[in-house]
Order: structure tokens, then C-alpha cells, then sequence
């Protein structure tokens, strides 16, 4: 699908942009129509056209997201705080005082006493987690990946490389809540 025909389909979307290489600068448009981001069009284009580009898709209705494009995670700060989206679910609603979990957990950022980024032993499920001023430890975002676990070549700078998301992302988080960020990676 086009840029154009992402922004003909009716539903909340999100634009985001990648890291400029060679001279260009990929823009991919994101639907939130079932509840998680799902990509619906992908386009590469000169960074002398990028920011004209997302311009005129924000002026059109699209809202500005993040992300590292070797994750699915999408994330969209807003003037409240931010959401967090994967491809099935919004798995983090941070506004105001407040963080809404995926399984509707409300946490008040008072209670948030550190976050951090962590990765499993065998580095397939990897993410951020809060430490709650009761020393409970909360999921706030996390991955599963498919590579770390289908790739006998996969390595820790692999995981390195693909988790970067979790250090943007859990930085953001900590800010929100006047904490900490570690990043145990």
C-alpha cells in the first residue's frame, strides 16, 4: 500500500521515521485500527524531502511516533506522556500521574521507584521493567523475539543491536516518572 492509501483508510494513524542512511530516510505509516500498530505503508525518501513529507502527513491527520525499526514496538509521546503499541495491543498508557498496564493495572508514577531494560538468558523475551517504591517488579514493555530464538548464529551483540528500543524507550519512561534508568542488558 501507498502513503496515499494508508491516510484514505479510516482510523487513528502514526507516522514514524527512521535513521538517515545513504541519504535517505525511510517513513512508515501505522495503523491503530485493531488496537495494536500495525504497519500499512512504507516508503523511502530523500532526506531533503523527509521533513516536508512528515509534514504534510501530520497536517493530514497522522500522529508523530517512534521507533527503532528492528523492533514492533511503536511508541507515541504525547503532552500527557506516551503510548506504547506492538503489533496486537497498546501495552503501556502513560498520562499525567498515572501508567495504565496492558492488563489494566494502573500504577501512579509516586510509586514507580526505578526502571529498568533486561533481556533473558536466552535473550528471546526482552524489555523494560518498573521497580514499584514495595520492591514489586512490573513488566511496563516487552518483546518476544523470533530471531534469538530461531537463529543458533544469534549472539549478544545481535541482542544488543535489536534491544537498543529498550534503553530509548525505558529512558522515556524513567523521565516521566522522575526515576532512575539502568539499563541491565
Amino acid at each position: 500500500m501507498t502513503l496515499e492509501e494508508a491516510l484514505a483508510e479510516p482510523r487513528r494513524e502514526l507516522v514514524a521515521s527512521g535513521e538517515e542512511k545513504d541519504g535517505k530516510r525511510m517513513v512508515s505509516i501505522y495503523s491503530l485500527a485493531t488496537g495494536g500498530a500495525r504497519e500499512v505503508a512504507t516508503s523511502l525518501v530523500s532526506v531533503e524531502e523527509h521533513d516536508a513529507l512528515v509534514a504534510s502527513l501530520r497536517a493530514r491527520g497522522c500522529e508523530e511516533a517512534e521507533t527503532e525499526f528492528l523492533t514492533r514496538i511503536i511508541w507515541v509521546p504525547n503532552a500527557a506522556g506516551l503510548e506504547v503499541f506492538d503489533r496486537r495491543k497498546k501495552q503501556l498508557d502513560v498520562a499525567g500521574d498515572r501508567a495504565t498496564l496492558e492488563d489494566g493495572r494502573v500504577i501512579a508514577r509516586s510509586d514507580l521507584a526505578s526502571v529498568f531494560a533486561w533481556a533473558s538468558d536466552d535473550y528471546a523475551h526482552r524489555g523494560i521493567m518498573g521497580v514499584l517504591r514495595s520492591g514489586e517488579e512490573v513488566e511496563l514493555v516487552t518483546e518476544i523475539s523470533l530471531a534469538a530464538t530461531g537463529d543458533p548464529s544469534y549472539n549478544r551483540n545481535d541482542l544488543l543491536m535489536d534491544s537498543g528500543w529498550c534503553t530509548t524507550l525505558g529512558r522515556l519512561i524513567a523521565s516521566w516518572a522522575g526515576t532512575t534508568f539502568e539499563n541491565k542488558i
